[in-house]
This record gives C-alpha cells, sequence and structure tokens, in this order.
C-alpha cells in the first residue's frame, strides 16, 4: 500500500505540470470570452449587476437568501404547441374568410406528417425483414 502512494506521489509532478499548462491557456481563452461578453452588456446592466453582488455579498452571513441574485433566471421557451396556437391566433386574425388555412396550418400539417413518417421508419427498423403478416398489415 505504501509503495502505491509512494508512486502516485512521484507520478504528481509530471501531472500537475501538465494541467497547470492546460490551466494557464484555458485563462487566456476564457479571458478573451470574458472581454466579449463585457463588451456586449449594456453599461446600465453592468452597474446594477455589481450593486445586487455587492449587496448580496455584505448580507449573505445574516441573509443567506441574499444570494439569490446568482440564481439562474431563464424564461421557459414556448412549447411546440403553444407555438403552434400563437401561430393559428395570428393567421386567423389576418385571414377573414374561415375557410382559408394559414401558413401555420399548413407547417403544422406538414410537422404531423414529418413526425409520423420518423414514426414509421422507427417501427420498420424495429421489425426488421422477417416480419409477421401482422406487423406488415400494421405497417
Amino acid at each position: 500500500m505504501n509503495d502505491s502512494n509512494f508512486c502516485k506521489m512521484i507520478r504528481m509532478k509530471r501531472t500537475l505540470c501538465r494541467k497547470f499548462k492546460q490551466v494557464k491557456n484555458g485563462i487566456a481563452k476564457s479571458e478573451k470570452a470574458f472581454q466579449r461578453l463585457d463588451e456586449a452588456a449594456p453599461a446600465n446592466s453592468k452597474t446594477e449587476w455589481l450593486a445586487s453582488e455587492r449587496i448580496a455579498q455584505s448580507s449573505r452571513i445574516n441573509n443567506p437568501a441574499a444570494m439569490d441574485v446568482y440564481e439562474i433566471n431563464i424564461k421557459k421557451a414556448p412549447s411546440k404547441k403553444e407555438i403552434e396556437l400563437r401561430l393559428l391566433e395570428e393567421g386567423n386574425a389576418q385571414n377573414a374568410a374561415p375557410a382559408r388555412r394559414s401558413v401555420a396550418t399548413w407547417i403544422s400539417m406538414g410537422l404531423a406528417i414529418e413526425e409520423a413518417q420518423i414514426a414509421l421508419l422507427i417501427e420498420v427498423q424495429r421489425i426488421g425483414r422477417r416480419s409477421t403478416e401482422t406487423q406488415r398489415l400494421d405497417i
């Protein structure tokens, strides 16, 4: 057991040197990415972020909830059905005649056909070459 630990200790120098070189390269890439991000952010947002960060850091000991400013607040993307409904409503508002189909209707029908084709392809691949009569009738 001691020999194993000794060998780890001897090889540690080589590993740490390799990782140090990787980190040095990563720092340069990270600095470039941060500079691009920093240039793209509006100045008023940056000052607001710095102020909220200072407040959070100063009150984190007494109030851990103050650290919630670091939570990521990403709005949930609308689902496919929500987008489809919105496009249908917009299309119906533009098209006065109810008999005319909007672009959203054609797109949703095309997507449904494409999904059915993919499902059929998966089913055919699952069945394989040797299929029963019932499976062939299902297809």
